[in-house]
């Protein structure tokens, strides 16, 4: 009978689990906006449009930790309406106000014949935020590098870059559709911004040639608000081989995982949460660590992150596997 007990808990416990955290789940609201065909309709960059340079209403910024993507470059850049701040209460997303457009160009680097340095473009990624709701799309960057259209699908570009290491590799880089973006950024019923938390734009940057720290920078530029809060948490880079390699390995999940793998995420039933903040009992880790390693690991429908990449990230593997034996 005792066996019988435990052997319902066990099967029991992970489906309650799905049902306690299934309230609030309902479809995702649908667009309130509508694309618009090209990204230079927006007017979000001043003069050629491939150099990027932000309007006087962009803020750049930088992230302690940022995603991998098949080690592309980003450019990131937030579109705050005339007047409009961030507002932080928390170490964690501020509020922005209804108008703001985040901006992600994903390129990689690389020379002309002649062996100027220029850059490939391959995608701009945006949120906009109207009536108190994100929506996401995604815009293709044409060959002649002069234009990126709206994009009803995801799509495959075929690219040669050098890695971390300088090794030359080539694969078929995925563009992401609509409902690719609502995977990773859906939290419950709602899409959200994942990198620009305030512990992950807790940074120092460079700027005018002078090291600052990228929040005093911001609140400079009246771009945020942190009110009386006071910012004491960081998310540390996980590139920092100064740090240790606990916090290092977390921060990685946090934002190469925990936006899938956490409580209202679209991951929620695996039982995983990965996000830095949770204490390490919580967060199932030490339960799934083959799975966790073995997933990063493989190609194919088996790999995680599920998408955005299509190649193994050797740095990010290396670095969990030497976590998880630590673990043991």
């Amino acid at each position: 009978m005792k066996k019988v007990l435990i052997l319902m808990g066990v099967l029991l416990i992970p489906i309650l689990f799905i049902i306690l955290n299934n309230t609030g789940r309902g479809t995702v609201a649908k667009d309130n906006i509508v694309f618009r065909d090209k990204l230079s309709d927006y007017n979000l960059f001043k003069g050629k449009i491939a150099d990027l340079v932000p309007n006087d209403q962009g803020v750049s910024y930088e992230l302690a930790s940022a995603l991998f993507t098949d080690y592309t470059d980003k450019r990131r850049v937030i579109f705050l309406p005339k007047g409009g701040k961030m507002i932080a209460t928390d170490d964690g997303l501020p509020s922005f106000p209804d108008g703001t457009i985040i901006a992600k160009t994903f390129f990689y680097p690389s020379r002309d014949a002649v062996g100027s340095s220029r850059q490939r473009l391959l995608e701009t990624r945006l949120l906009i935020h109207k009536d108190g709701q994100w929506n996401a799309a995604t815009y293709r960057w044409n060959a002649a590098q002069d234009e990126a259209f709206l994009l009803m699908d995801n799509a495959s570009v075929h690219v040669s870059f050098l890695d971390n290491k300088g090794v030359e590799r080539q694969t078929n880089y995925i563009i992401p559709s609509r409902k690719d973006c609502m995977a990773c950024h859906r939290q419950g019923n709602q899409l959200l911004p994942i990198g620009p938390k305030i512990r992950n734009l807790n940074r120092t940057i460079v700027h005018d040639d002078d090291s600052i720290q990228q929040l005093v920078r911001l609140t400079q530029m009246e771009a945020i608000d942190l009110k009386s809060f006071k910012v004491s948490n960081s998310l540390l880079g996980y590139e920092d081989i100064g740090q240790s390699t606990a916090n290092r390995a977390r921060a990685y999940l946090e934002i190469n995982c925990a936006h899938c793998h956490n409580p209202k995420g679209t991951a929620y039933m695996t039982m995983l949460d990965l996000r830095y903040e949770s204490p390490l009992n919580e967060t199932g880790i030490w339960l799934k660590q083959a799975k966790i390693i073995g997933r990063m690991s493989t190609l194919g429908e088996m790999h995680m992150p599920q998408k955005g990449t299509t190649v193994l990230h050797d740095e990010g593997i290396l670095l969990i596997k030497t976590y998880l034996k630590t673990l043991q």
